[in-house]
């Protein structure tokens, strides 16, 4: 009982206050969970600064997850296809496509983010649960002159 008594004085009780403080906001600040692993490859296709983007989504959990796969708006690239924004339910690993063209040196900046599994993912399935969770993956594109 005695060493409690050092928790009411004033100065350690603020002490202790600020020593909470710095643990939550280096907790927040530093992302210890590792849910989803991303991989981007593009290749080059046949026409001159035209690519194809293959963004492979990992699930590294043992619960499958509702993940939404998007591409950030870039000027100086051109979507062949569509500028589709994927949503999928992810209990190992999926692949996204893309078809670009770009007309300067650039970068393509993809994210995935977790949301809502109902629609989603079958229903019986072990799903995460919905957090705030986004990841992005950026890569650089070079073009011929």
């Amino acid at each position: 009982m005695p060493s409690l008594q050092v928790l009411y004085q004033p100065g350690a009780v603020m002490c202790l206050l600020i020593v909470c403080l710095i643990l939550e906001t280096a907790h927040a600040q530093h992302d210890w969970r590792n849910l989803l692993s991303l991989n981007m490859k593009i290749s080059p296709m046949r026409n001159a600064n035209q690519f194809e983007v293959r963004l492979t989504i990992t699930n590294n959990e043992n619960k499958c997850m509702a993940v939404r796969a998007s591409t950030k708006d870039n000027s100086y690239i051109t979507y062949l296809s569509t500028h589709a924004t994927y949503t999928a339910c992810i209990c190992a690993t999926n692949n996204f496509f893309w078809e670009i063209q770009v007309s300067a040196k650039t970068f393509l900046q993809v994210k995935a983010e977790v949301v809502p599994a109902k629609g989603i993912c079958p229903d019986g399935e072990k799903t995460y649960p919905v957090t705030t969770y986004m990841k992005t993956i950026t890569h650089e594109i070079l073009v011929t002159p």
